[in-house]
């Protein structure tokens, strides 16, 4: 009859097997112009758990269109389609199950906020923000921090130019990377630092220093405060027990020890040790420091230390001995008693920062040392670790007639620098005898 709706259903007579199988299947219902499509809400159809259903649309509630997830492999994959109809995806290290839901909601907001502050894609962001395996707690990818930190320096912010980076900031991001692959690896920002004191030295309280903390602490707060990296990596707020504060009147204020000051201190040093030490520093024109970073090299002595100024850096180098008056053959006597290994150096500590302390503590205990200084600092002058390296100096131009040029390149630094931190008592000292052997040389040619 019209508008009559039938539903067909089995036959009374069919079995009972036949009754069951028929009713796991959606039945099709008849009506006028053809059949209608079985509800798939009914037995027999796929649906969809309700806890994806429930995400999925928190998700579009809090971010809007174009988020979506799904299984992959058992595990959640977080795909993002843009405006112009591409599309990303990643896979996160969660469970495809109930638990997921927390931790997405979690994620979220973090992976956009990168990805639109900072223009990263949804894999850097995600990477970035919890690890390349997704776990919470592992290394970071610091080739990929460098990069990103290096385009939020240039090119996103603008304050620094691409030579500028080159020259200042990139040295230092290479000596991040280093230490960040060698054992044992930092795994914290404070950890990171020390590293860095240790394996790059420099003078305590040196511009170079100073730079190369101050340029991976902006790294380190870029880091975590840009890119989600754990807190533990954020810089101290003092960075001074990195940098360590400058010797500079240690350096330019000490006043030579003279040949036969040396003489009577090395008589009154007990320890065969710290003999050898002292007369190495005296006879190789060493900074205290650079008794962590010598050799003996045939008749040479082998300095490996690098000192990094504003005007550069040092390069390592061979070392003449200069035998102080009344120590003949000493330079090449300790020399070879380094060489043999029958008389070792003292302990100088872990760093370059401990060398120069421990080198300044021991003399300060010695009373040979004492008297010197209160001698010294009668006639308005001030002995310390780098008198030995002044006294060096003094004996190039006073004993052994070297000119400034050949006396800086033996010491291993610049003309400049030569000039800057030993011309005022050279010239005192020295310009009287330089011109009294010109008068004798004179006279001897008249004779």
């Amino acid at each position: 009859m019209p508008g009559h709706v039938v539903v067909n259903s089995a036959p009374n007579s069919a079995p009972t097997a036949h009754r069951l199988n028929q009713s796991k299947r959606p039945e099709k219902v008849a009506c006028l112009g053809g059949t209608v499509a079985p509800n798939p809400g009914f037995v027999g159809a796929e649906r969809t758990p309700r806890w994806v259903s429930t995400l999925r649309a928190a998700i579009k509630q809090e971010h809007g269109f174009g988020w979506g997830i799904r299984d992959k492999g058992g595990k959640v994959q977080l795909s993002r389609r843009f405006e112009d109809g591409t599309r990303a995806s990643v896979t996160l290290n969660c469970p495809w199950n109930p638990e997921a839901t927390s931790e997405v909601l979690g994620l979220l907001p973090e992976i956009r906020s990168r990805m639109e502050t900072q223009r990263l894609g949804l894999k850097e962001a995600y990477t970035l923000l919890r690890g390349p395996t997704g776990a919470k707690d592992v290394r970071m990818d610091w080739g990929l921090l460098v990069a990103r930190f290096q385009r939020h320096k240039v090119t996103d912010t603008g304050v620094l130019k691409s030579r500028t980076w080159d020259a200042m900031y990139a040295p230092v991001m290479r000596s991040v990377l280093e230490a960040v692959a060698t054992r044992p690896v930092p795994r914290d920002g404070r950890a990171l630092l020390a590293a860095l004191r240790d394996r790059c030295g420099g003078e305590p309280g040196s511009r170079a220093r100073q730079l190369r903390m101050q340029y991976t602490s902006q790294l380190l707060r870029f880091a975590v405060t840009e890119l989600g990296a754990a807190e533990r990596w954020l810089p101290p707020e003092s960075l001074t027990p990195f940098v360590g504060k400058a010797q500079e009147k240690d350096q330019q204020g000490a006043t030579p020890i003279k040949d036969h000051q040396l003489v009577r201190l090395l008589e009154g040093i007990p320890d065969p040790r710290w003999e050898l030490a002292v007369s190495l520093m005296a006879c190789f024109g060493l900074r205290p420091v650079e008794l962590r970073h010598i050799r003996p090299n045939g008749d040479k002595l082998t300095c490996r230390y690098r000192k990094r100024t504003a005007r550069g850096t040092t390069k390592p180098g061979d070392v003449v001995g200069l035998d102080p008056d009344g120590k003949r053959g000493e330079s090449l006597r300790v020399l070879r008693l380094l060489e043999s290994g029958l008389v070792e150096l003292p302990p100088l500590g872990r760093t370059d920062a401990d060398a120069a302390q421990t080198v300044r503590g021991y003399l300060n205990r010695r009373p040979v040392w004492k008297s010197l200084k209160a001698e010294v600092a009668e006639q308005g002058g001030r002995l310390s670790g780098y008198s030995f390296r002044h006294g060096y100096a003094l004996r190039a131009h006073e004993l052994y007639d070297l000119t400034p040029r050949i006396t800086a390149a033996l010491m291993r630094h610049s003309l400049q620098t030569h000039h800057a931190h030993y011309g005022h008592w050279v010239d005192n000292e020295v310009v009287d005898l330089a011109v009294q052997k010109g008068i004798d040389r004179l006279a001897n040619r008249l004779s």
